[in-house]
């Protein structure tokens, strides 16, 4: 078994090949004629071979429709379920021989990394700075775990957006033209608007101006602003 493959990788590989010996072409054995009963008028090989031919690829048309690929790795992540379980402690399965991790286990499964144990190995047979090792990549390697779910998780909600604003893409089309386009009628009463607000505001600045004359004119027929006007002057 090539240690580095995942266990997914070996049993798909497996069932693969026994698929494929399951589809090889059948072909009688040169004696076959002496298995049946004798008669005169024996089956011409032609028609045998024709029998055969449409046999073989009913065959495969067959073993294509019952194991496709999707199939066939369903069943390998089964087997590879079963293994975990039968040595994972919370399933009740046998710890005594302790968890065993292949060197082809895929580390960017969560599954994967959340059976892994907290300490390398709780006999002193290992060295310190190892066990220390081990646990400082463990701790980084759920850290980095959590941090792929926060991201999947956002990326879950900016797909989700993404949906929601799919109509808007084209506003022209989606959305009240009326609205969007340069030469729209919403945008000509715009302008007229503005158009209409900067001549108020003119007429009502000179309104301003008019009456601040008048004020001043009345203001001078008094003696005292009159002396007051004369002072200033000099």
């Amino acid at each position: 078994m090539d240690s580095s493959k995942t266990i997914t990788e070996i049993k798909s590989s497996f069932v693969r090949n026994q698929i494929r010996i399951l589809s090889a072409a059948l072909t009688p054995s040169e004696d076959w004629r002496d298995y049946g009963p004798v008669c005169e008028d024996d089956i011409p090989n032609k028609m045998v071979e024709e029998a055969l031919q449409k046999l073989n690829a009913v065959l495969k048309k067959h073993n294509r429709a019952v194991f496709p690929s999707q199939a066939i790795h369903h069943v390998a992540r089964q087997i590879e379920s079963l293994y975990w379980n039968s040595i994972d402690p919370e399933t009740g399965g046998d710890v005594s021989q302790g968890l065993v991790v292949e060197k082809g286990t895929d580390f960017t499964n969560s599954r994967s990394i959340a059976r892994l144990p907290k300490q390398w190995r709780e006999d002193g047979d290992v060295d310190e700075d190892d066990n220390l090792r081990y646990e400082q990549l463990h701790q980084r390697l759920l850290e980095l775990d959590n941090q792929r779910k926060k991201q999947q998780e956002r990326l879950a909600q900016y797909k989700q957006l993404a949906e929601l604003l799919e109509p808007f893409k084209d506003p022209q089309m989606n959305i009240q033209p009326n609205l969007v386009t340069r030469d729209s009628p919403l945008g000509q009463e715009i302008d007229r608007m503005r158009m209409l607000v900067a001549k108020v505001t003119s007429r009502v600045g000179r309104a301003g101006k008019n009456v601040a004359l008048e004020g001043n004119s009345q203001s001078m027929d008094d003696p005292k602003t009159k002396l007051s006007a004369v002072l200033d002057m000099t």
